[in-house]
């Protein structure tokens, strides 16, 4: 990400007056104590009041750590749990200096005086303790009043107590509903693919007992599913719909290119050619003992093992050998259009296959007729070597 630094102090005012918080910023920083310089003393509560404009200023703090954020590239629900906590703790502390402002202002706008017994600060004689027994009690009292557990349960004796409470509770109800529902849009998004696989899943097992298939047929296409998805669904086409055939290419390389490059006739390929190839190859999921290819039928397309084993048998039934993840079979099919498969492969595990048909393969190496020669002479070889391997 490219950032432009502008030091131009016009187009500065500018954006900070039109998408920042420049108004916010005015009133927390406005000087209040101005208007108290000839009566400092005379309206000492007043003035503490007046000076509480600069929790304006947090809205500045908010911005800054969105800044931060973005420079360290910090999760979108790490960032949106940070965010969570940060406006807890502001809405805390202000009901915290709220519960001990409002009886002292009620009292007296001027000097602060003790408050009156119908206020919880006289019941509870926290008027000569310390400020962190204070600050402690105002706390407790806000947390109560906030989660409207109970806890301290007292009836407000006058109409100041009793309005806070009302507004601080409706407040309070307000903040955990948008939490609830901020966690919820957090978890959804976080576990989306999860929860439509989830979807998917019960969709299937139900339209499965609809058409009343064995249970072994819907043991595999579970499983199948499983595999196929682990545990999260999403559209890949629709997905890679929305990229460049750049960046598709590129996503196809990096899977599948290591794959193509083991096979021995592709070794000297051009990589816009082996680029072409890569993008033609279709994958494919097979089952435990699946078979794959069957001996002495028509060859039109080869593989290459993404990941699983899978076993070679000759038409006898012998078995020769397994293939495991990188490995490939039935090249000769791109190359003889007329020879017939010389083995059966089985799938001894869950195997992802990408499959290279011969009419994709064709088009794409008919430009380059030296190439082909190459490839067809190297392909008869092995063809001739596996032909007298099957026949001992």
């Amino acid at each position: 990400m490219y950032h432009i630094v502008v030091m131009e102090p016009k187009k500065i005012m500018k954006r900070y007056m039109k998408h920042g918080i420049f108004f916010l910023d005015l009133l927390g920083s406005f000087p209040t104590d101005i208007a108290f310089v000839k009566i400092w003393q005379e309206y000492a509560v007043t003035r503490e009041l007046t000076s509480l404009m600069c929790g304006f200023r947090v809205f500045s703090l908010a911005s800054y750590m969105n800044k931060i954020v973005d420079e360290y590239n910090v999760s979108l629900a790490l960032y949106e749990v940070y965010i969570m906590i940060f406006w807890l703790i502001i809405a805390f502390q202000w009901q915290s200096c709220f519960y001990w402002l409002v009886p002292i202002a009620t009292t007296s706008m001027s000097l602060p005086e003790r408050p009156d017994s119908d206020f919880w600060i006289h019941e509870f004689d926290l008027w000569e303790e310390p400020k962190s027994r204070q600050y402690l009690s105002s706390l407790l009292r806000a947390f109560t009043v906030f989660l409207s557990s109970g806890f301290l349960h007292r009836k407000p004796k006058n109409e100041a107590d009793l309005t806070l409470k009302i507004i601080l509770q409706i407040l309070g109800s307000l903040t955990i509903w948008i939490l609830i529902v901020r966690v919820r849009q957090l978890y959804k998004g976080a576990n989306s693919s999860k929860i439509k696989y989830q979807d998917i899943m019960a969709q299937l097992k139900q339209h499965m007992k609809h058409r009343q298939l064995p249970h072994a047929t819907q043991h595999r296409i579970i499983t199948y599913y499983e595999f196929c998805f682990q545990q999260r669904y999403f559209r890949e086409t629709e997905i890679l719909n929305t990229l460049s055939i750049y960046m598709r290419q590129e996503i196809s390389m990096h899977a599948c290119r290591k794959l193509v490059e083991n096979v021995a006739f592709f070794n000297n390929l051009p990589l816009s050619l082996l680029a072409r190839i890569v993008a033609l190859l279709k994958s494919e999921i097979f089952l435990t003992n699946d078979v794959i290819v069957r001996a002495n039928q028509p060859g039109d397309c080869m593989y290459f093992i993404a990941s699983g084993t899978v076993a070679i048998y000759t038409s006898t039934g012998k078995e020769i050998c397994h293939l495991e993840d990188g490995a490939y079979f039935g090249e000769i099919a791109l190359i003889m259009p007329d020879e017939r498969r010389v083995a059966s492969v089985v799938a001894i595990e869950i195997c992802e296959l990408y499959r290279l048909d011969r009419a994709d393969f064709a088009r794409t190496i008919h430009p380059y007729p030296m190439l082909w020669e190459q490839i067809k002479k190297i392909a008869v070889k092995r063809h001739e070597r596996t032909t007298i391997l099957n026949t001992q």
